[in-house]
C-alpha cells in the first residue's frame, strides 16, 4: 500500500493527561474512549489516580497473561462496572463470579463446540441470503444504515438458533430494549457515592426490569413451550443440560439470563465488527478487490458454507483486522487486585483497579508497526505466530474468553463473503464516521452507505 495515500482512519484524539474526577465520570459517560489518555498508548502499565483508587491501564501482553490467565484468581471483575450489566442480564456468563460462573460455563460449553456450530451454519447462510436478496431489490443509488442492516442479520440468526424462530417480534424487542439501555443508562457522580450505593442499586433494577419486561414476557412464553424435553435449538438445550462435575441444572432464571446475555452479546458484536468492516473496506479499494477476488475464486457464485470458511483466509483477515482497529468492545471490566500483587515489575496494592482496554492494546506503538494503518496482512498465520500471545484480545483473554468466540468468526466470514459477493459499498457524501464507546464501540451517527451491485459469478 502506499503508505503516503492511506486514509486517515476516524479515532478520538486522546487527551494528553488524566482528567480531573468530574470530568472523567461525565465524558466516561459519553464516550469512553475521551478517558484514555496519550502515555498508555506508549507504557506497558500506566497509573492514574481516581480518587483514592490505583488505577493501572496495562497493555504489556505479559501482563495482561498474569491477570487473565496465570494469576486469574487474584482479579476479580469490577463491581463498579459489572453492576452497569446486572441490571439487563442478571447473572449471565458475563457477570457471575466463582463456582456460578465454572457452572455454567461447563453446561454452555456443548452448545459452542464444533458439531454444534456446523448445525448453525444453514442459518447463517439463510440470513445472509435473504438480506442480499433485499439489497439486490433496493433503488440504484439507494443509501442505507450498514450498521441497522448488520445488527437485525445477526438479532435474526440468534432468534432461529436459539428459539428455532424468525419472529420478526422477538428481534425487534432484543433491539429496542438494547438501545434503549444503552443510550438512557442512568449512571452518574451519585453511583460512586458509598452511602447511596443501595438506593442507586435498586434504581437500576428497577430500570432494568422496565426496559426488558417486554422481552421477559416473550421470554417465557417460548421457554414454557420447549417445556424441557425434545427441543434442539439452544434455548431447549440450556432447559434440558445438566452440569457433568454436579449433575445440576441451571434454574429458569439462570437460564433467562443466559439467554439474553448471548443475545445482546452475540448480536451487537459481530453486528459492529461487520459495520466497520463495510466502513474500512470503503475506504480501502485494493483491499476490496482482494477480498472479492478471493470470494469468487472459493465460491465461484455459490452461498458460502461452513466448509468454505477455512478457504476464505482473507476474508478472516479483513474482519480480525477490523477488530483489531475498531474491537467492538473497546474495554474489558476492569478488575480489581484480591491481594497484593506485582506487574510488570511494579507492586500492586489490594484494591487497585487494573484496566485492559482492546482499543489502547491494538493500537499500542510498542506492540503494532504503524498500528493506525487498515492491513489484513497482519492475520496471516506467520505473523500471528511471531507476535505476543495477549497483544490482540478482541474476545478477551484466558478462562474468560468470549464462548461464543468460535460462532462469532464463522458468522461474520459467511456474511460479509455472501454479501461482498454480489455488493460493494460506498460511505454516503458527506457522512460523518466517529467511534463512540459506551458499552460497545458504535459509530456515533451510524453508518450510512450507497448500495452498489457488482459483477460476480454465478
Amino acid at each position: 500500500m502506499d503508505m503516503a495515500a492511506a486514509p486517515i482512519l476516524p479515532r478520538p484524539q486522546p487527551p494528553e493527561r488524566d482528567l480531573p474526577f468530574w470530568k472523567f465520570i461525565a465524558t466516561g459517560r459519553e464516550n469512553s474512549l475521551l478517558i484514555l489518555p496519550a502515555p498508555a498508548y506508549e507504557q506497558k502499565l500506566y497509573k492514574a489516580k481516581l480518587l483514592w483508587f490505583d488505577v493501572y491501564i496495562l497493555s504489556d501482553p505479559a501482563g495482561i497473561g498474569h491477570v487473565l490467565l496465570d494469576n486469574f484468581a487474584n482479579y476479580r471483575k469490577a463491581e463498579e462496572d459489572i453492576r452497569i450489566l446486572r441490571p439487563a442480564i442478571g447473572e449471565g456468563l458475563f457477570t457471575s463470579e466463582g463456582e456460578t460462573w465454572r457452572a455454567h460455563r461447563r453446561i454452555m460449553a456443548p452448545a459452542f463446540d464444533m458439531r454444534s456450530l456446523a448445525g448453525y451454519a444453514p442459518v447463517i447462510g439463510a440470513v445472509a441470503g435473504d438480506l442480499a436478496e433485499s439489497w439486490a431489490a433496493l433503488p440504484a443509488g439507494t443509501v442505507i444504515d450498514v450498521g441497522l442492516d448488520m445488527m437485525r442479520a445477526t438479532l435474526q440468526v440468534i432468534s432461529r438458533t436459539m428459539f428455532s424462530t424468525d419472529s420478526d417480534s422477538i428481534v425487534e424487542i432484543v433491539r429496542e430494549a438494547f438501545d434503549h439501555y444503552v443510550e438512557d443508562f442512568p449512571v452518574g457522580l451519585l453511583d460512586l457515592v458509598p452511602f447511596l450505593r443501595p438506593w442507586r442499586d435498586r434504581r437500576l433494577q428497577r430500570y432494568g426490569a422496565r426496559i426488558f419486561a417486554k422481552f421477559d414476557a416473550a421470554y417465557e412464553k417460548l421457554a414454557a413451550e420447549r417445556g424441557g424435553a425434545g427441543a434442539h435449538d439452544l434455548l431447549g438445550r440450556l432447559i434440558a443440560a445438566r452440569d457433568e462435575e454436579s449433575g445440576s441444572r441451571m434454574s429458569a432464571r439462570d437460564v433467562r439470563d443466559q439467554v439474553v446475555t448471548i443475545f445482546l452479546a452475540g448480536h451487537e458484536t459481530t453486528a459492529l465488527a461487520l459495520t466497520w468492516a463495510w466502513f474500512l473496506l470503503s475506504q480501502h479499494p485494493e483491499v476490496e478487490a482482494r477480498l472479492q477476488d478471493e470470494i469468487d475464486r472459493v465460491l465461484n457464485g455459490r452461498r458460502p458454507t461452513q466448509q468454505d470458511v477455512p478457504q476464505l483466509a482473507y476474508t478472516r483477515q479483513v474482519i480480525e483486522e477490523t477488530m483489531r482497529l475498531y474491537p467492538p468492545v473497546s474495554s474489558l471490566p476492569a478488575r480489581q487486585a484480591l491481594a497484593d500483587d506485582e506487574i510488570c515489575g511494579r507492586p500492586i496494592r489490594q484494591g487497585s483497579f487494573v484496566g485492559i482496554h482492546p482499543w489502547v492494546v491494538h493500537r499500542h506503538r510498542a506492540l503494532w508497526e504503524d498500528p493506525e494503518r487498515f492491513d489484513p496482512d497482519r492475520f496471516t498465520p506467520d505473523r500471528v505466530a511471531a507476535r505476543p500471545r495477549f497483544a490482540y484480545l478482541p474476545f478477551g483473554a484466558g478462562p474468560r474468553i468470549c464462548i461464543g468466540a468460535g460462532f462469532a468468526m464463522i458468522e461474520a466470514v459467511m456474511i460479509l463473503a455472501t454479501l461482498a459477493q454480489r455488493f460493494r459499498l460506498r460511505l454516503a457524501p458527506g457522512h460523518i464516521v466517529e467511534p463512540q464507546a459506551v458499552l460497545t464501540l458504535r459509530p456515533r451517527y451510524g453508518m450510512k452507505m450507497i448500495v452498489e451491485e457488482r459483477a460476480y459469478r454465478r
